[in-house]
């Protein structure tokens, strides 16, 4: 099968795309996101996908973002030489397929066989297992689905030896259920054996069922007389018990209403005390307004004006004390750097007086050392006078601050005592404690207040006590129930009243045991209460399961031999299918490999490969850490390409490998390349990548552009509908049968 053009319409990163491939190699190139994946996906939907399935959530997956409708997939192949139209429209759930003479197919079970038996690979999981490689998937082969199609070709049609042996082995296996192990759903045999054990088991019981219903009937009437008497006395103690009980009930509730006439008596003393206790307050608050209450901004400013005065006292008294001190060091310093700015001068005096008298150093050095000592003098004295100036000026400043503070004190203290004249107080405390004492008071007069609110609880003070006079009715009447003559003569005391609780309990234990039992010697008597057609009846079951028995066994023993005949068959059936797979993929491999691993072996049973290597001189699982990663790859590329050979009996699927070689360095690359031109002499080839290794190789080379580039025009093939070659009449689509 040649596949020539896949129109795509709303099919995932394919909103409307149409795709020209060659018989060869095509490489599909592009960036991630480009489409590559959408188009692998869309080969794989059109050859396989079936658009009239009834899940919306497979049809849905395929759907591009944004679009309202299911895709659409049109495949235009070439079968030796003829034309086919194929279309799985997912919108419709419609399947047609159409030759180049106009006839038309849509009945998708007959279009999918027809077109699997063409690829060869009758089913999805098999294609996806061979003829397509996706990225790192290369060591994943289908194991199942391979062995099925094996199996298949070996059997020569039919239900295949796979399928046989697959389901004698679950039969055996089912009827063998539990003879090894205990399970909850046992096999047939062990269910007959178990069976059969239980019968006997009954047939025992039942034989032996008589005497113990006799022995049963004899003890049931000793139990039944002895109840009678227990039960008799049990309702006299438990009579008495009750009685002393409800006389508890009656002292546990004069305790009760004993305890609420001492709570409310309480309550009304305390409401009586809290009344005083305000009468007393509102007299004190009466008494201390009577004067006059001081004004509490008046006494606020008057308080600060206190503070004032004294912080103002304070800083006068600092000026005060720092006017009484002076420097006493200026004046013997100013007189000490005179001194020295007068010795050198005569010092350079003297040098002067040398250097003119021939002593030119000596001279030069007293006059260089006086010049020093005078400028250093008269600087110093200069220093001096300033300072002395600058502590004249910071004494005026001083004075001049005194000055001002006094004043401001003296103005302060006028103020205040104008504001104590005005609060009535001799000083600024005397105002404050008045406040307090006034706030004091009304704080006592809220908490007063307040406690009699909760006191009285919603009430009046009439209400609480007429409840009082109530509770002590009632405890009036409480006591002179309790002091009853016919309660007196049933009341027992704490210590016989738990004596009999005691007794009681144990009586009723007794009786309960008792009625235990009897019932249980009632069930135990109706139980062996059996007849003799009971006992026939078990013995005609136990014979029929002990012939069923016999028969299963029978039965284990020919599915046994059938499985094992069927299992040396197919061991001897599959030996030349193996040796072609391993011939052609130990040839695929020598071409990957660059010849260093020629030989490839797959198992008998589970085909895992192993292949020759030199180095290790034997065998070598080809798994890591046995050989690289890129090896493994290779060594199952290999198997993958041969598997397809001997899988679809000669047909020729196009094969699809996506970035399979990114484990590959670029030798190995290379040699793949080699091996896909090796291939297209055969097998139209599709390759999916993001790098350049492979144009060299392409028949075709498909360029998809990063996501949001536009394609040019004269890159993006026609999209409208092609038109068939016409060719020569030609019986009905792949009839017969076979086409190669």
């Amino acid at each position: 099968m040649i596949l020539r053009r896949l129109r795509a319409r709303r099919f995932l990163g394919l909103p409307d795309e149409a795709f020209e491939f060659a018989p060869g190699v095509n490489v599909v190139i592009g960036p991630n996101e480009a489409g590559k994946s959408s188009l692998r996906t869309a080969i794989h939907a059109v050859l396989y996908g079936n658009p009239a399935t009834t899940s919306t959530k497979f049809r849905d997956e395929f759907r591009s973002w944004g679009a309202e409708e299911p895709p659409v997939l049109e495949l235009e192949f070439e079968v030796e030489g003829k034309r086919f139209m194929l279309s799985k429209d997912f919108a419709t759930r419609k399947v047609t397929l159409q030759d180049e003479l106009g006839r038309t197919w849509d009945q998708h079970k007959i279009v999918q066989e027809r077109i699997a038996a063409q690829l060869g690979l009758v089913t999805e999981d098999l294609f996806d297992a061979t003829a397509q490689v996706a990225q790192a998937e290369l060591e994943r082969i289908h194991l199942n689905s391979i062995a099925k199609e094996l199996g298949r070709i070996v059997g020569g049609g039919g239900e295949d030896v796979a399928t046989a042996i697959r389901r004698l082995e679950q039969h055996v296996r089912g009827m063998e259920k539990g003879t090894k192990a205990l399970t909850k759903d046992p096999g047939v045999l062990r269910a007959l054996d178990d069976k059969v054990a239980s019968l006997k088991e009954e047939q025992r019981r039942l034989s032996t069922s008589a005497a113990a219903a006799d022995r049963i009937r004899a003890e049931l009437a000793g139990l039944r007389e002895t109840f009678a008497n227990a039960t008799d006395t049990l309702t006299v103690k438990r009579a008495l018990l009750d009685q002393n009980r409800e006389i508890v009930t009656v002292e546990e509730r004069l305790a009760g209403r004993q305890r609420e006439e001492a709570m409310l008596e309480e309550k009304v003393k305390k409401i009586e005390d809290t009344l005083s206790k305000i009468a007393q307050v509102d007299r004190d608050l009466e008494a201390a307004t009577a004067a006059g209450l001081p004004s509490e901004d008046a006494t606020s400013a008057a308080r600060k004006l206190h503070e004032r005065a004294a912080v103002l006292e304070m800083e006068a008294g600092q000026l005060r004390h720092a006017l009484t001190q002076s420097d006493p060091g200026l004046p013997a310093a100013t007189r000490a750097w005179k001194v020295l700015a007068m010795v050198g001068v005569g010092v350079a005096l003297a040098g002067g007086l040398l250097a003119v008298a021939d002593l030119r150093a000596a001279g030069s050095m007293m006059l260089a050392v006086g010049l020093s000592a005078a400028l250093l003098g008269g600087w110093q004295v200069r220093r001096t006078a300033v300072a002395r100036d600058r502590a004249e000026i910071r004494r005026q400043e001083r004075e001049l601050r005194l000055s001002e503070i006094e004043q401001t004190l003296q103005q302060t203290r006028t103020e205040q005592s104008s504001k104590l004249a005005e609060l009535g107080c001799a000083t600024v405390k005397e105002a404050e404690q008045k406040l307090q004492r006034h706030h004091d008071l009304s704080r006592t007069r809220m908490q007063l207040d307040q406690f009699l609110v909760d006191l009285r609880a919603g009430g009046t003070d009439e209400d609480i006590t007429e409840q009082w006079k109530t509770v002590r009715r009632d405890v009036f009447g409480l006591q002179e129930r309790l002091h009853a003559p016919e309660i007196a003569a049933r009341r027992l005391t704490p210590l016989q009243l738990t004596a009999l609780e005691r007794e009681v309990q144990q009586l009723a234990q007794q009786v309960a045991g008792q009625q235990d039992k009897e019932r249980r010697l009632s069930v135990e008597l109706e139980r062996h209460s059996v007849d003799t057609d009971a006992l026939a009846t078990v013995e005609e079951q136990l014979h029929e399961a002990e012939e069923q028995l016999a028969r299963a066994r029978y039965h284990h023993e020919v599915y046994t031999s059938a499985l094992s005949g069927l299992l040396d068959a197919r061991r001897q059936a599959q030996v030349p299918v193996r040796e072609i797979m391993e011939r052609r993929a130990g040839e695929y491999l020598r071409i990957l490999s660059e010849a260093r691993y020629q030989q490839l072996a797959a198992d008998q049973e589970s085909l895992a490969l192993s292949v020759w290597s030199d180095d290790a001189g034997g065998w070598v699982e080809a798994a890591e850490p046995h050989l690289s990663r890129g090896t493994v790859d290779l060594v199952y590329l290999a198997a993958r390409l041969a598997l397809v050979e001997v899988l679809t009996g000669g047909k020729r699927p196009p094969l699809l490998f996506d970035d399979p070689f990114i484990t590959f360095d670029d030798r190995r690359r290379q040699a793949a390349a080699t091996l896909m031109r090796e291939l297209a002499r055969s097998h139209q080839i599709f390759v999916f990548t993001y790098t350049r290794h492979f144009d060299g190789v392409a028949d075709r080379l498909i360029e998809l552009p990063a996501r949001g580039e536009a394609t040019p025009a004269e890159d993006r093939p026609p999209v409208a509908q092609p038109q068939l070659a016409p060719a020569p009449v030609l019986g009905p689509l792949w009839d017969p049968p076979r086409l190669d």
